[in-house]
């Protein structure tokens, strides 16, 4: 059996748990929601960076269009509404003047936007636990500010489910998991340099 044959048998949800790990956990690193001791400011501008980076990335996946016809309600999954009233609650109102991230991964592409779907999707089950953690520090709750790491709240199992079945899918009958994978890895890294970017005072 070739290496190719090895590669193409494999679930394209396991090669993104593998192939991806050295970014992802970069990035969750670099994020450290989760220590105990971060405080309003830092989660406010936390959030306002998320926002500057899904807002943009959204419309163009938006812009992708058909993916009712491959399994995925979008309508649901957006999560720039959540980003939207998180901020206004903790009292930021002007969210036009946020910075916007222009430096984004491919997503023009079906193949490029699933790998983008794949982080982003994946983002609401870790973000479970730091809403718990939120909720113990900064006594953040879904209604005070804490929607967009709630994300699907009691739906997150069932919402992952439906999105494996449909990525899985795509991937068999296109063919195009590489691009799925590579897209993936430029999300993980684009976020990355996004988010601390902001740390840096940019």
């Amino acid at each position: 059996m070739t290496a190719e044959a090895d590669v193409s048998s494999i679930s394209i949800l396991a090669r993104l748990k593998a192939e991806t790990r050295p970014q992802h956990e970069q990035l969750d690193a670099s994020l450290d929601l989760t220590n105990g001791s971060i405080t309003l400011d830092f989660y406010r501008r936390t959030l306002a960076r998320f926002h500057g980076f899904y807002q943009p990335l959204e419309v163009g996946l938006r812009a992708v269009g058909g993916w009712e016809t491959r399994g995925l309600d979008m309508q649901e999954r957006w999560k720039t509404p959540l980003l939207d009233d998180d901020l206004r609650a903790l009292g930021m109102d002007d969210l036009a003047a946020l910075p916007v991230c222009t430096d984004l991964p491919p997503h023009a592409s079906v193949s490029s936007a699933f790998g983008c779907l794949y982080v982003l999707e994946g983002s609401t089950l870790g973000g479970q636990l730091i809403s718990r953690a939120l909720q113990k520090t900064l006594d953040m709750t879904p209604e005070t500010g804490g929607r967009f790491f709630n994300g699907y709240g009691h739906r997150t199992g069932p919402m992952w489910q439906s999105f494996r079945v449909a990525i899985e899918a795509f991937a068999f009958s296109s063919g195009e998991g590489d691009d799925i994978v590579s897209a993936a890895k430029a999300t993980f890294s684009t976020l990355q340099t996004w988010m601390s970017a902001e740390r840096k005072g940019a």
